[in-house]
């Protein structure tokens, strides 16, 4: 009963001093960064030597974990962050993890899982994979499906005779209109390049082809009045599309498409960082960039030349990138890179670390109180009344021995 009342009472004092702060404001913090581990596979055998998994990292205390293990899965695709959970698409199945216990808390089995995206509520899905016996292309009734986001109960699908016809990879949803590069990925020299644009609210479907040097697509990020596409075309070159559409706000909707010949881009890394898309060439160090307007080419390479990038994500709070190395079969680290393309630090991961997702938390920030003669420090707990643990984050309560009560946000 004493430590309810005790509990009880420091909340009713925090939310007093909510109410008389004049500085209250909110405040985003990045909370943790989670990692996808693709896993390494035997592929002669079939058997997975390092399992696929996911991990978190501490942006203050620096520490990376492994959080869970994707047992039965050939390897991981996608992580995205929504609603106080982790969803996370394997080959075969999506699992929803939540943030501070890891704990599962849903699970869905769903073959050729490829990448996800929240919207209102669901989590959407593009799907495409191959045959492990035969290596075709394996057909689906459904390319695009989505799942309730709380229970990953089935919602509802897009059937390739009413849609995409085709194994999709990037998915970007933005105002209730789903942008889908569709690629044919898994049928060897029978790659398509189309970006699907579907409107989850009426359910109008259009596709803009990017072009016979626009095969491929696996990236695709969105700017200002258009969608920007990264395309391996046939593996033996790179291609660069531009897509204006009136859905983000252009007047008319236009393809442009350039090719980077002789070189290809693979499954590597690309990111928008200001007007200019970054992307990995198979091979380089360091990354090429190009004008997100025109598709121009920059002389300049972007990041530390030591490196090959192959899974890159934008820190949204300060701008920093978060870029994975690996050599694929026992080494694998993320390296933090500021927007100068600078190396700042980086820290070990799984083997073949890929997809990247911040969980950011809002926060409410309180400027500390100037309180005078406040005596001695006779207490520090949380905002539920436990007694305050040094290396913890978030708001702190102080209490002092003459009865004053003050709050301070603790970031690291």
């Amino acid at each position: 009963m004493n430590r309810l009342y005790s509990s009880t009472s420091l909340l009713l004092s925090y939310l007093l001093v909510i109410l008389l702060s004049n500085t209250l404001a909110q405040t985003d913090v990045l909370n943790a960064v989670w990692i996808l581990n693709e896993g390494v596979q035997d592929w002669e055998t079939g058997e997975m030597t390092e399992l696929a998994s996911v991990g978190v990292y501490s942006p203050v205390t620096h520490e990376y974990m492994e959080v869970y293990e994707f047992e039965g899965s050939s390897f991981t695709t996608n992580v995205v962050i929504a609603e106080g959970s982790a969803f996370i698409g394997a080959d075969n199945k999506i699992v929803k993890l939540n943030l501070d216990t890891y704990e599962v808390e849903a699970e869905v089995a769903l073959e050729g899982v490829r990448q996800l995206a929240f919207y209102d509520g669901m989590i959407y899905v593009t799907r495409g994979d191959v045959d492990p016996v035969t290596w075709a292309s394996v057909e689906f009734d459904s390319y695009f499906v989505w799942f309730d986001a709380e229970t990953l109960s089935w919602v509802g699908e897009m059937p390739t005779t009413e849609g995409i016809s085709y194994a999709s990879e990037g998915l970007v949803i933005d105002n209730g209109v789903a942008y889908i590069a569709i690629n044919n990925g898994f049928a060897w020299a029978q790659e398509v390049g189309i970006l699907g644009v579907y409107d989850l609210n009426n359910g109008a479907y259009n596709e803009f082809d990017l072009g016979e040097d626009g095969k491929n697509p696996a990236h695709i990020k969105l700017v200002d009045g258009a969608a920007v596409l990264v395309n391996n075309t046939d593996w033996s070159a790179t291609s660069l599309s531009r897509v204006e559409l009136t859905s983000l706000g252009a007047e008319m909707s236009t393809v442009t498409t350039s090719l980077v010949a002789g070189v290809s881009s693979g499954c590597n890394a690309a990111a928008i960082m200001g007007d200019e898309i970054v992307f990995q060439i198979s091979g380089e160090m360091g990354m090429r960039k190009a004008s997100t307007e025109d598709l121009t080419a920059s002389v300049n390479i972007w990041g530390p030349v030591t490196d090959s990038y192959y899974r890159m994500a934008l820190n949204p709070i300060n701008g920093n990138i978060y870029a994975t190395v690996t050599n694929f079969y026992d080494a694998g680290e993320v390296q933090i890179i500021d927007d100068l393309g600078t190396l700042i630090t980086s820290f070990e991961t799984g083997t073949i670390p890929g997809g990247i997702a911040f969980d950011i938390r809002t926060v409410l920030s309180i400027d500390q109180l100037e309180v005078s003669n406040n005596g001695e420090l006779i207490g520090e707990f949380d905002v539920m009344g436990r007694v305050w643990s040094k290396g913890n984050r978030g708001v702190k309560i102080e209490r002092f021995s003459n009865g004053n009560t003050r709050a301070r946000y603790i970031a690291e």
